[in-house]
C-alpha cells in the first residue's frame, strides 16, 4: 500500500494511487475481518444466547460499504484526471505495479482455501482479488503508456478498477443483507425441507416452518410438527433433529410437537 501510494505520487499514476487507496481499505477490512472472526469464536452468554457469530456478517457488510465509499471518492478523482491528463512515468509505474501484484497473489492464495465457507473470509478474499485485478490493470496501463505515450490509459484503467470494486462489493452486500434479513440459507429449499419432515413416521402436518442463517455455515430452524400418536412423538422429534442436520446441514433446530394442529400457533395474533 505504502509503496504504491508513494509510487503513484512520484510517477503521477492515478491507477497506482487508486490501487493503493484500495489496498488501504483492504488493510482495514482484513483487520476488521480478523477481529470479527475472533469475536465470533466467543462463547454465548446471558446477553447474547447465540453468541457473537453475527459479528462476521456485520464485518462483511461494513467491508462492502467501505468499498462503495472508496469508489465514490475515486470516481471524482478520475473525472478530474480525465479532463486534465497528467504525464505518467511508465517505467517506475510498471515496477511498482508488479510488486503490488506479487503481494496480492500471496494474500489471495492464503485466503482462497476458506473463502467459500465463511462470508467474512469471502469479503476479505474479494478485497484482495479486486486488488490483484487492479495491479494487473495498472501493469497493462504502464505497458500502453510505455509504447504509445497515451496517458489517458492510466485513467481508463482506474475506471475499470472502480467497476471491479463495485461489482464485488455489491455481491457481498447482497449476501450480508440476505443473512441479516433472516433469508433462507443458500441451498436449503423450504419445499424440500417440508417434504423431508412430512416423510417422518407419525408426522401428519408441518407448519410455522422457518429456516435462517446466523452466519455463513451456521443455519438454524424452527417448526411445529403434528404427531397425533403420543407414542411416536419422541421418536419423530429425534428423527427430525438428526434428519435436518444430515440432509441440510442445519446445526441448530427447535421443533414443537403437537397432538393436533393449533391455529395461529406462533401467537402472531395473541391478545395483548
Amino acid at each position: 500500500m505504502v509503496v504504491e501510494a508513494v509510487g503513484g505520487l512520484l510517477t503521477g499514476s492515478m491507477a497506482l494511487l487508486s490501487d493503493s487507496m484500495h489496498m488501504m481499505t483492504d488493510a482495514a477490512a482484513l483487520g476488521m475481518s480478523f477481529f470479527a472472526s475472533r469475536l465470533a469464536g466467543l462463547r454465548p452468554d446471558s446477553a447474547r444466547t447465540y453468541g457473537y457469530r453475527r459479528a462476521e456478517v456485520m464485518a462483511a457488510l461494513a467491508n462492502a460499504m467501505l468499498l462503495w465509499l472508496l469508489s465514490g471518492y475515486m470516481l471524482r478523482e478520475v473525472y478530474d484526471r480525465f479532463n486534465n491528463p497528467v504525464a505518467v512515468l511508465s517505467g517506475p509505474m510498471l515496477a511498482i505495479a508488479v510488486v503490488g501484484l506479487l503481494a496480492n497473489l500471496v494474500c489471495a492464495f492464503i485466503l482462497h482455501a476458506h473463502s467459500e465457507e465463511n462470508i467474512n473470509v469471502r469479503g476479505a478474499f474479494l478485497h484482495v482479488v479486486s486488488d490483484l485485478a487492479g495491479s494487473v490493470a495498472a501493469i497493462v496501463a504502464g505497458v500502453i503508456i510505455w509504447f504509445t505515450g497515451w496517458y489517458r490509459a492510466d485513467t481508463i484503467v482506474s475506471l475499470l478498477i472502480i467497476g471491479l470494486i463495485l461489482f464485488s462489493s455489491t455481491r457481498l452486500l447482497g449476501e450480508a443483507f440476505h443473512i441479516l434479513m433472516e433469508g433462507a440459507p443458500k441451498g436449503v429449499h423450504l419445499k424440500s425441507l417440508e417434504k423431508e419432515l412430512l416423510a417422518i413416521n407419525g408426522v401428519s402436518d408441518v407448519h410455522e416452518l422457518h429456516v435462517w442463517s446466523l452466519s455463513s455455515g451456521f443455519n438454524a430452524l424452527s417448526a411445529h410438527l403434528v404427531v397425533k400418536d403420543p407414542a411416536l412423538q419422541q421418536a419423530a422429534l429425534k428423527t427430525a433433529t438428526c434428519g435436518v442436520a444430515a440432509a441440510f446441514g442445519i446445526q441448530h433446530s427447535v421443533f414443537q410437537v403437537e397432538s393436533e394442529p393449533v391455529e395461529n400457533s406462533s401467537c402472531d395474533v395473541c391478545p395483548h
